[in-house]
């Protein structure tokens, strides 16, 4: 993993903390904008994505992964609609922040461990599940990573979208 993907993926996850954390009122824009970063990420990284061999299984299941990982982010992010406004919040804590803080940085470190110190034990580990090489390891990790920000979005929105409607504001609030 060179230095610009380091960056690039951390910057995706600072990008998706610094914009959910702490109380905030949820709009169309906080959801489009994770749907437009994992676009680019995906239009940048995933062309001709290897399915030969163990490859496909591999990037099934990390995709998987990735998705269990949007579900507990978002789980850990509260949903709920302001009594006195009416409007959608959501809200996320330090231990939203931790999961992607982990998540992230744990994809990184793995990456650089494998070119690095654990290069024996990951080409054993390919040989073994037929994994043809780091094309598929990369294409493996950018799914799990884009199945995460996807799903936790997903799931946040369809959180919003099953609150109760707003009630009748009092019109003395209104004014």
């Amino acid at each position: 993993m060179n230095a610009t993907e380091i960056i690039t993926f951390a910057g995706l996850a600072t990008l998706i903390i610094a914009t959910q954390m702490g109380r905030r009122r949820l709009t169309l824009r906080r959801l489009l904008l994770p749907f437009a970063a994992v676009v680019l990420v995906g239009y940048h990284y995933l062309h001709g994505v290897p399915t030969v061999g163990g490859d496909l299984d591999f990037e099934v299941s990390l995709t998987l992964a990735g998705a269990l990982c949007g579900v507990l982010a978002a789980v850990l992010m509260n949903v709920e609609r302001d009594e006195r406004t009416g409007l959608i919040m959501t809200e996320a804590g330090i231990t939203y922040a931790a999961l992607w803080v982990i998540v992230f940085g744990g994809r990184l470190a793995f990456a650089w461990a494998a070119s690095n110190l654990w290069s024996h034990q990951v080409t054993e580990f390919s040989i073994q599940h037929q994994i043809t090489g780091s094309a598929a390891w990369t294409a493996a990790f950018v799914f799990m990573a884009l199945s995460m920000v996807l799903t936790r979005t997903v799931v946040v929105a369809v959180r919003a979208l099953l609150l109760e409607p707003p009630a009748k504001l009092n019109p003395a609030l209104e004014s």
